[in-house]
């Protein structure tokens, strides 16, 4: 559930002269030219029902096609595109289960190709006098009720963020982030050792 993103996009205010579709295409044109990047982020939830946010750092790593590598200091969410696996160190338990199925998926793809398909798009300046573009769903199909796309001056996505219905918010930065660096296949692969407890959901 926790990694369950909506797009939250802040743009340079030179962005302003473009449309919310044009610049979605110049993010889906950049997307077609990366192989894989790496990254620093940073995860906060917030919720209405509490005063505190809960916060998370790490590392992202991510290879086409939709493999991804989410490094916390006590957990790593791993996936090959087909299957997910959730290993929490301090308790020696890895869940699998398929991608396709899992709530703690990230797809860069969806986000970037997927969501602005199904969603009305819109260019909002924030107080701060910069832009981003708000998505609203089409259709109740979706699992959240807007999605907030940020771009930086590369047309990188760059910051994510949810607003499911309950009006819970889900923000996913990306910092130093660095393309096509031929990662290996072996970082989305996950080999439990012996004494890690194995759930096989799929």
């Amino acid at each position: 559930m926790i990694f369950r993103f909506l797009v939250f996009l802040i743009i340079p205010i030179t962005f302003y002269a473009q449309s919310a579709d044009d610049l979605i295409d110049k993010v889906q044109n950049k997307f077609d030219q990366i192989d894989d990047l790496s990254a620093k982020f940073s995860q906060t939830i917030y919720s209405n029902q509490s005063m505190e946010s809960i916060h998370f750092e790490g590392e992202f790593y991510y290879k086409k096609e939709d493999s991804f590598n989410i490094s916390l200091p006590n957990r790593e969410i791993i996936s090959d595109g087909k299957s997910v696996w959730n290993y929490e160190e301090s308790e020696k338990k890895v869940v699998i289960s398929d991608a396709e199925f899992d709530e703690a998926s990230f797809s860069l793809k969806e986000i970037i190709y997927s969501y602005p398909e199904k969603c009305d798009l819109s260019l909002v300046e924030n107080n701060s006098g910069k832009y981003y573009i708000k998505a609203t769903p089409k259709a109740s199909a979706l699992n959240f009720k807007e999605i907030y796309l940020t771009i930086n001056d590369k047309y990188l996505l760059s910051k994510v963020e949810i607003v499911d219905f309950n009006d819970m918010k889900f923000t996913f930065e990306l910092f130093s982030i660095k393309l096509n660096q031929n990662i290996s296949s072996e970082l989305f692969q996950f080999l439990p050792t012996e004494e890690v407890e194995i759930i096989d959901l799929r």
